[in-house]
């Protein structure tokens, strides 16, 4: 286990007064650093516009200071992290006097079949959108550290550049339209012997992006402003290719407070916004009104609860919200809010690997409908339908659920370093009243928020 210390008081740094202060800012940092080194931008690109300003208030730029800061794992994520991020219990507190969430630790995604990267975060800023302030982390008094992040703060230009084109090509589906429907109408006849009420079936566009993965984040942020949009990079170690996460995720997994508190977030229900005032008016009522959309949110909600629960201290499992509606830039979702209080002494890694996997991208009962998804589904997720984030070492953790989330791989062949293996995720929930035709529809228009910002169509 990596440790790391931390001090009762971080310095600060005032950040220009511009919306995309922090991500010009990890920008600046990380190419000081170098690309060797593992880093992450857990994004709140939306904080300048979201109707929950709470949700968005903190972006966290996490970067090791070394190689040999990072795990791969094949398997047993939650076991690992079990032992290497070992809270249980209310933590006390240690003299710090940061409000902000994330204090040093590990950044990392969870695969959907509990595959994971994780990286040791020895050096961090925590960005304040509400304050306008940048916090400095690192192990010790890391006085070069604080000197890196001042000298980038001060050359920020607020105007950032246009990013370098992307070119997306050789575009794949896994399925095509006639199998996919298949492969719903099966999904159906299960439910309809009573293995499961919904089956939340997915599929894969894969091909090749030449270009920075940086500039194509960029890119995504841009038409996709979410609260839990990321970008994380793991260069090659032992033997594992360099990879790349850029999810631009509405939906928040869990997060888990120092105090033990935790919340979820699922979002079932999608319609894609009009062209105009009155058709976006229109769709946003259709999705508020759907008895579909809302029978689909209420199942996954009835099924966080029960995830939950298992760990929770009686009586404080809350449903926040139920079936409630938000916007983003490309579509209307549907999302509820369920909330506990963790019970003490409760392993905090344990409950998070009962509620795994996420069961917005599964459908309910969760074990006899993954049993189901195995025999459909022809290929691996991978990390999409898995989740990404920060598990801080005062015991908070915060992790988004990898949609609209595109993955990238260093080529094998290693001669193109501006060329990676594309893969991105998709699917939608079947249930018994389920339209296959409309379902491939929606499996389109969720590709669109990715693919139409690189430049691609659906192919």
């Amino acid at each position: 286990m990596i440790t790391m210390s931390s001090t009762s008081l971080w310095p600060t740094v005032k950040l220009p007064v511009a919306e995309d202060a922090a991500a010009l800012l990890f920008s600046a940092l990380w190419q000081r650093l170098g690309a060797h080194v593992c880093a992450a931008f857990l994004d709140s690109s939306d904080h300048a516009r979201t109707p929950a300003p709470a949700r968005s208030r903190y972006s966290v730029l996490a970067f090791s200071s070394a190689e040999g800061q990072s795990v791969v794992l094949s398997s047993a994520a939650f076991e690992w992290l079990e032992q290497n991020w070992p809270h249980e219990g209310v933590q006390a507190a240690d003299g710090a006097s940061s409000s902000a969430p994330f204090q040093l630790g590990w950044v990392g995604w969870i695969g959907y079949e509990n595959q994971a990267r994780f990286f040791a975060a020895d050096r961090a800023v925590v960005v304040d959108h509400h304050l306008g302030t940048a916090e400095i982390q690192g192990a010790g008094e890391d006085k070069e550290w604080q000197d890196l992040v001042h000298s980038a703060a001060g050359a920020l230009d607020s105007a950032p550049s246009a990013a370098p084109p992307v070119q997306l090509r050789g575009l794949t589906v896994r399925d095509s339209r006639m199998a996919y429907l298949a492969k719903i109408r099966a999904a159906q006849t299960e439910i309809r012997d009573g293995n499961s009420y919904e089956v939340c079936l997915t599929t894969a566009v894969s091909g090749r992006l030449r270009g920075s993965p940086w500039d194509a984040y960029w890119a995504l942020r841009e038409r996709n402003r979410a609260p839990f949009t990321q970008f994380l990079h793991f260069p090659e170690v032992q033997g594992h290719d360099a990879m790349a996460i850029l999810s631009t995720s509405p939906e928040r997994f869990a997060s888990i407070a120092a105090d033990g508190r935790i919340r979820s977030e699922p979002i079932k229900g999608t319609r894609p916004r009009g062209a105009t005032a009155e058709a976006d008016v229109a769709a946003l009522r259709d999705l508020q009104s759907h008895p579909k959309d809302r029978a689909e949110n209420v199942m996954i909600a009835d099924l966080v609860r029960n995830d939950l629960s298992v760990h929770a201290e009686p009586g404080t499992l809350r449903t926040e919200r139920l079936c409630a509606v938000e916007s983003y830039p490309t579509v209307h979702q549907m999302v509820s809010t369920i909330s506990a209080t963790l019970e003490p002494h409760a392993k905090r890694s344990r409950a998070l690997a009962d509620a795994f996997p996420p069961g917005s991208m599964t459908g309910a009962p969760k074990t006899s409908t993954m049993n189901i998804l195995a025999e459909l589904e022809t290929g691996p997720r991978g990390p999409y339908s898995g989740v990404a984030g920060w598990f801080s070492s005062t015991g908070a953790c915060d992790l988004s659920v990898l949609i609209r989330t595109a993955v990238l791989r260093s080529t094998s062949s290693g001669e193109d370093a501006d060329e990676w293996n594309f893969h991105l995720g998709l699917g939608g929930a079947v249930t018994a009243d389920s339209d296959p035709d409309a379902e491939w529809e929606e499996v389109i228009t969720k590709s669109r928020g990715v693919l139409n910002a690189l430049g691609a169509e659906f192919p």
